[in-house]
């Protein structure tokens, strides 16, 4: 290894949008694992027509990029000018003519290149026929260019380039321990998200609606943390229902305050809503930052880093039906006051959910080629 080489890592979004807090954790999340392992890594990403070089997380360089391919022009201008070897890219959709030039490019750099799909299979994500016509019609020739993709679905291949099979991570010193409520006839159910259809938390704003029609002895106050497309839509359903007294919109939280929604919570809410994308797989953040501070949660589909059967998660349908509110109160009762279940998750958590043993096989590959 020469160390005067470096690693870039290439974003295709603008890392500082608000409801894209989330994905900028994880981005730097794993920039400081291949900090570890590189003797330099840069960061690119483009914004409001401007392609940008970070370093340690601060702007090094910009530019003026009207377009895709003025972008992609100046990352490899970036590349050249800092000896970059190494390149681990979140993937565009939609895969463009300009894209495949890029990828071709570094190819020819003698660049080894690892595209992420951070979503596998998105078909059903991506609302734009427009974009979607375009990406198949040149996603087939990423193969040509790419010989390894991540992704955090069980295919072994991904428009037939080889896989490495990934899964989210969390940071534990930014996730700590939560503090233990009392138990009562109170049950505070907490989602924390960025708002996206894919959660799903219709099906429990319906849950509650249906159970409120004839209330066991438990209240349900639900809290949801963040922003995003669907929130306007989670709001009518509240009015609909007439929930307002146990649904809480409470906006996006960080820090102590966050860590305070989650010293009051019982449960928590993952993605209940992969079957809108066609997705029976995944392994997404919030389940790892649930299980990190030691939060029993309901999810709703195949996650890679749990079966199903642990006790302190419930795996409910992955589809449009209502959450049954049983199913949640059998979770509280067997969870409540019960620190073996938060020193079992946490547990869980440092063994098998930190950035440098989930890229640890993306760490070797790259070092390899």
């Amino acid at each position: 290894m020469n160390y005067s080489d470096s690693m870039f890592y290439v974003v295709n979004e603008d890392i500082n949008v608000r409801g894209n807090i989330g994905v900028k954790k994880k981005i730097f999340a794993q920039l400081r694992v291949f900090g570890k392992h590189f003797p330099r890594c840069l960061m690119v990403y483009y914004a409001h027509g401007m392609a940008y070089l970070l370093e340690d997380g601060c702007v090094i360089e910009k530019e003026v990029a009207l377009s895709r391919v003025e972008c992609f022009k100046w990352y490899c201008e970036w590349m050249k000018k800092y000896h970059c070897r190494w390149v681990y890219m979140r993937c565009i959709i939609p895969a463009t003519y300009s894209y495949l030039l890029f990828l071709r490019e570094m190819k020819e750099m003698g660049i080894c290149v690892v595209l992420e799909y951070p979503t596998y299979p998105y078909d059903d994500e991506v609302k734009n026929e427009d974009i979607l016509r375009e990406d198949r019609e040149y996603r087939g020739e990423i193969g040509k260019y790419i010989s390894c993709v991540t992704t955090y679905a069980r295919d072994t291949t991904v428009y037939g380039i080889h896989t490495i099979a990934l899964q989210n991570g969390v940071e534990l010193q930014e996730n700590p321990v939560r503090r233990m409520r009392k138990r009562g006839t109170n049950i505070h159910l907490l989602a924390v998200a960025g708002f996206y259809f894919y959660h799903g938390f219709e099906r429990v704003l319906e849950g509650l609606y249906r159970y409120y029609q004839h209330p066991g002895v438990y209240d349900f106050y639900f809290y949801m943390v963040g922003e995003g497309a669907e929130k306007r839509n989670y709001i009518q359903l509240v009015k609909r229902y007439g929930l307002e007294r146990f649904v809480e919109f409470c906006g996006v939280k960080t820090g102590a305050e966050l860590d305070c929604y989650y010293d009051n919570a019982d449960i928590g809410i993952a993605p209940i809503g992969l079957y809108k994308m066609g997705a029976v797989s995944s392994a997404p953040i919030k389940t790892r930052e649930y299980c990190s501070r030691g939060l029993p949660f309901v999810y709703g589909y195949e996650d890679l880093g749990f079966t199903g059967e642990e006790a302190y998660v419930r795996k409910i349908s992955n589809s449009p039906d209502p959450v049954d509110m049983n199913e949640i109160i059998g979770l509280y009762e067997a969870t409540a006051e019960n620190r073996d279940i938060i020193n079992d998750m946490r547990n869980n958590s440092e063994k098998n959910f930190s950035w440098d043993i989930l890229l640890k096989d993306v760490l070797e590959y790259m070092k390899d080629s």
